[in-house]
């Protein structure tokens, strides 16, 4: 639990999970097991007694499985995290909220998203990552972090956070999270705080995606407030989207730079879009209807063929 209240993120993850009606229907099947690893002894004796407590409510209220269980383990994180079961069909879902950057994420990473199913969100301190960066001393507990020496080649200066980012992207790819995308939490001061997840299936980075979008319904990408672009750097074809609506301009342009100027499928375009920041629900009203009826994408519909429907051998061009 935060100073002004707010729950914690294990709360939250628990609390959300029984309140799903799905728990007791279609996934009446599934055992969830959520351990919760806490450095401090004071903070994780406080979780237990609130996710009891949260138990104790869910049980009350009939939303309770027995399915479920949970325990909350003090130490670091590295050192408590269960093993793979083995055996058995199982997903793992790693969430890694470390205190600075003197843990090793990448590492930990790397050797637990070997499973099929495998899910990760890390919080990424960026600004206290970049300011410590350029101290002596911090190497090692950088390299941990990175998992690489890499960090050591980049340049200081203001592109020094993004390039680190990307820096962090590309280690969780090579990690075996194959899809991966980041979130800007609201920044506190001049301090900037990201959420990078990942995902080695795309179902998975699909549901990254729709956490994403649901928070920031308009770019999908943060706490930040919407911007129209400046003069002469509208995306191709599209105004900008009124308030509140997915600014899908910029799938537009990753599209027509993607394909030019050759003819491609809906099912093509859809491929593309599962693999980009954008969501599939994204795609065919809000971006191709609308290229379409600007002039800028052409489109060829067999006969008895509507729309943007899969399977009915729909081509596209951009023009």
């Amino acid at each position: 639990m935060y100073t002004g209240g707010e729950p914690g993120s294990p709360v939250i993850l628990l609390g959300a999970l029984c309140a799903n009606p799905r728990l007791t229907a279609q996934w009446a099947s599934v055992d969830y097991e959520l351990h919760f690893v806490e450095k401090e002894p004071e903070r994780a004796t406080m979780l237990r007694a609130q996710l009891a407590t949260l138990e104790a409510t869910m049980r009350q209220e009939g939303k309770w499985s027995e399915r479920v269980s949970w325990s909350v383990t003090c130490g670091n994180y590295e050192e408590h995290i269960p093993e793979p079961i083995l055996g058995r069909e199982s997903a793992l879902f790693l969430f890694l909220d470390p205190f600075g950057y003197s843990h090793s994420p990448m590492t930990l990473t790397r050797d637990l998203v070997q499973q099929p199913k495998s899910d990760t969100l890390i919080f990424l301190p960026l600004s206290f990552v970049n300011r410590f960066a350029g101290r002596d001393g911090q190497e090692p507990a950088l390299d941990r972090f990175f998992g690489t020496p890499t960090w050591r080649d980049v340049p200081s200066g203001p592109d020094r956070p993004t390039a680190l980012l990307e820096l962090f992207r590309h280690q969780l790819r090579s990690a075996g999270l194959e899809w991966v995308a980041d979130f800007r939490l609201k920044p506190d001061g001049s301090n900037e705080y990201w959420i990078v997840g990942g995902s080695s299936h795309l179902k998975g980075f699909a549901s990254i995606k729709e956490a994403f979008w649901t928070v920031d319904p308009v770019n999908g990408q943060g706490f930040i407030a919407a911007r129209a672009p400046a003069p002469g750097q509208q995306t191709l074809g599209f105004d900008v989207a009124p308030a509140g609506e997915p600014n899908t301009g910029p799938l537009l342009d990753l599209l027509r730079e993607h394909f030019g100027e050759r003819r491609f499928t809906v099912e093509d375009a859809i491929a593309f879009t599962e693999r980009s920041r954008f969501l599939v629900t994204h795609l065919k009203r809000m971006t191709l209807a609308k290229a379409e009826s600007s002039g800028i994408l052409e489109v060829q519909r067999p006969t008895g063929a509507r729309q943007f429907k899969e399977g009915k051998g729909i081509t596209l061009r951009f023009t």
